[in-house]
């Protein structure tokens, strides 16, 4: 390859920390530069996993949370809550009184999320 081409990879990387800076939504930068929200994706799964050496998420990690009532039964006074840490500084807080619908449609969302 000629030195003077930039290598698609580098390419992609300059988009990926142009998408980063901009505080653009995934949507909005990719429907502004004209390009499929799924091909930026996978350009920032495939540069993420070349940075790290490894795979972009590790291994799921499983906790038993408490029953409701488990929760009513040991629960002190005060608000407990549970946050979630996703990639680009995204953090979800559940509280403790969060509706099983909702917590469902959250779950459901954080497994359709890449």
């Amino acid at each position: 390859m000629d030195d003077n081409k930039i290598s698609k990879t580098d390419l992609w990387a300059d988009r990926v920390h142009s998408f980063q800076e901009s505080g653009l939504s995934r949507k909005d930068w990719c429907q502004q530069n004209e390009i499929p929200q799924s091909t930026l994706g996978y350009w920032i799964r495939k540069i993420q996993s070349g940075a790290t050496g490894t795979e972009p998420f590790s291994d799921p990690v499983f906790a038993k949370l408490p029953s409701e009532q488990e929760q009513q039964f040991n629960a002190p006074a005060g608000n407990h809550s549970v946050t979630i840490f996703l990639p680009e500084n995204i953090r979800i807080e559940v509280g403790a009184d969060c509706p099983s619908r909702l917590m469902t449609a959250l779950l459901q969302a954080l497994k359709n999320y890449a």
